[in-house]
């Protein structure tokens, strides 16, 4: 049981709230404090069962690459407790059931979390073919925003279409971080990533695709006519992205894995600034 629940990430949850936290950051943009509670918790529980079925299918595939990784060889399928055939087993089951949790809010919502279904079983491959797989990723996370933009207004329209391009910049950001964890051993393993590709200069672009979130963050803002409570709230989230950008030393793997593991608090601190945007502009 424990090799199963380690493989679903249950005890690691940063990448969960990567996941969730742009669907509640759409939801605080489109409905403000006054968001109801039945689909964020619904956001929530997709999140968990989605993500925890994306890294089991990413372990099943990635097994013999994890083995050479040392962060990644005490995983379940890569140390060899748990089967890949069981591990993809269990994958398909959690992703299954995951879209299936919408339906408590339409049938609608069912067939648009099932269609990130197919974005997340190609990310495996991504880092395979391409050193920017992390573009990938940024689409794929934050799947919800769409989900939730589309659910409540039927499409993304201009404001929506630069708040998703934000969230996606944040992930970009965040997931070549991860990658300047693991950079070394992804070298003589034969993954890609923008870490492997660039070196040192990883920091420079995670400070580019940091500073085009805010950039595209505040232009939400102007769009949306945002409150003046918006913009100090902004200041705090560009804060805390300028700060892990600061970690983001590949000379210290610790540092990066701090950076990282801070993305949740970053995520909380734009819904906190879109929230408070947000007062005063509905009617």
């Amino acid at each position: 049981m424990r090799p199963s629940l380690r493989l679903l990430r249950l005890d690691r949850p940063v990448g969960a709230w990567l996941l969730v936290v742009p669907g509640w950051i759409a939801l605080g943009a489109i409905a403000g404090p006054r968001a109801g509670s039945l689909l964020g918790l619904l956001l929530l529980v997709y999140g968990v069962l989605s993500r925890g079925a994306a890294c089991g299918l990413n372990d099943a595939l990635d097994a013999r690459l994890d083995a050479q990784v040392p962060r990644t060889a005490g995983r379940p399928v890569a140390s060899g407790r748990l089967p890949t055939r069981r591990a993809l087993a269990l994958s398909v089951v959690v992703g299954a059931v995951a879209p299936l949790v919408m339906g408590f809010w339409s049938v609608e919502a069912v067939v648009w979390a099932a269609a990130g279904a197919p974005l997340a079983a190609v990310y495996p491959y991504m880092k395979r073919v391409t050193h920017w797989p992390h573009g990938w990723l940024g689409i794929t996370i934050n799947w919800t925003f769409p989900l939730v933009y589309v659910l409540l207004t039927g499409g993304l329209g201009l404001g929506g279409s630069v708040l998703y391009g934000a969230s996606i910049c944040w992930a970009v950001g965040t997931d070549v971080i991860y990658a300047c964890q693991d950079r070394e051993a992804d070298v003589r393993a034969g993954v890609r990533s923008a870490a492997v590709l660039l070196g040192r200069r990883s920091r420079v672009l995670v400070g580019s695709v940091y500073a085009g979130c805010v950039v595209l963050l505040a232009s939400f803002g102007v769009i949306a006519g945002f409150g003046p409570l918006h913009w100090p709230g902004l200041c705090v989230v560009a804060g805390q992205l300028g700060w892990q950008v600061w970690r983001a030393d590949l000379a210290d793997v610790a540092a990066c894995g701090r950076a990282f593991g801070s993305n949740p608090l970053c995520g909380l601190l734009i819904l906190v600034a879109v929230l408070a945007g947000r007062v005063g502009t509905l009617g």
